[in-house]
């Protein structure tokens, strides 16, 4: 596992550790990227953000395993986390795209299966969290918001 230039791990208020990035990966159609932000704890959740610095055209939803095997490559080598224990999000807001000025942020939970080498899945896994459904499956998680973690990591969107 490597690392990212723009990446860090922080301790959240809470005090659990959390890993942030900004991710690149091998879209089918060119090089892309998007925020990473993973919860290291006995329950990993991970919040992948597509951002309007990656086209339109190379986002996060038809390749979710591809860049979650990024995600996972990215981490530090002294951050350990099993693959088969990872809650994956992906999440879009005004952030993704420069034509969604104050568009509501949404947030996917994304079923992947874990072989033992990589991810699997499609877009038949990716499940949009409705209100109470989101607050549950983040209870106890901090996540800042996507312009501040990206100003933090010196990138611009």
């Amino acid at each position: 596992m490597g690392g990212e230039p723009h990446s860090r791990v922080i301790t959240t208020r809470s005090g659990e550790r959390q890993f942030q990035a900004v991710v690149h990966w091998r879209h089918e159609f060119g090089p892309a990227h998007c925020l990473a932000r993973v919860q290291l704890s006995a329950r990993p959740v991970a919040i992948v953000s597509e951002i309007r610095s990656s086209p339109d055209e190379l986002g996060i939803g038809s390749e979710f395993p591809v860049v979650a095997g990024a995600v996972l490559a990215a981490l530090p080598p002294d951050v350990e986390v099993a693959p088969e224990d990872v809650t994956w999000l992906a999440h879009y807001g005004e952030f993704s795209s420069y034509d969604a000025y104050a568009a509501p942020e949404d947030l996917d939970r994304v079923d992947l299966r874990w072989d033992g080498a990589r991810y699997h899945g499609d877009l038949e896994d990716h499940h949009i969290l409705e209100g109470d459904d989101a607050a549950r499956l983040l209870a106890g998680v901090e996540f800042a918001p996507v312009p501040d973690v990206l100003g933090d990591l010196g990138w611009t969107y």
